[in-house]
């Protein structure tokens, strides 16, 4: 991945479930963010949940190929659905929560966590909304 990207903060998403009760998985609808990547329906992204220590963000390179979700463990492709086949959605690995400092068995559906997504070119982030740090060094002005 190169070393300077720009992305911007695009969109909160509630983390949903989807599937059956004993097989399930974690997705968000974040169509904005995935068209601001410039991706659609039938592309991919390969999330790095590792990244998070040292970015506080957990990077998911996208890519225009469908992906084999069985061969390549933290890929996910893009899915349309909703109503009307309008949103597009992708499922968050079990690793990229724990990144996030979320435990997926842990979670109030009634009252889910939300995710900050920036997006850049053919890239997203991910943090856990409302849990960002901002180190400000302040002098102390006592003339």
């Amino acid at each position: 991945m190169p070393d300077d990207v720009d992305i911007r903060e695009v969109e909160t998403a509630k983390l949903r479930r989807q599937g059956t009760e004993e097989h399930w998985s974690v997705i968000v609808s974040i169509t904005e963010a995935i068209r601001q990547a410039g991706l659609e329906d039938g592309g991919s992204f390969r999330f790095d949940p590792s990244a998070a220590d040292e970015l506080g963000l957990v990077p998911a390179v996208g890519s225009e190929e469908t992906v084999d979700g069985r061969r390549t463990a933290l890929a996910r492709n893009i899915k349309k659905e909703g109503a009307g086949g309008n949103t597009l959605r992708l499922v968050l690995p079990d690793e990229v929560l724990e990144a996030l400092g979320i435990d997926p068995d842990e979670i109030d559906w009634d009252d889910p966590p939300e995710v900050t997504v920036w997006a850049g070119d053919r890239l997203l982030a991910f943090e856990r909304a409302g849990e960002q740090t901002v180190q400000l060094d302040v002098e102390d002005d006592d003339t």
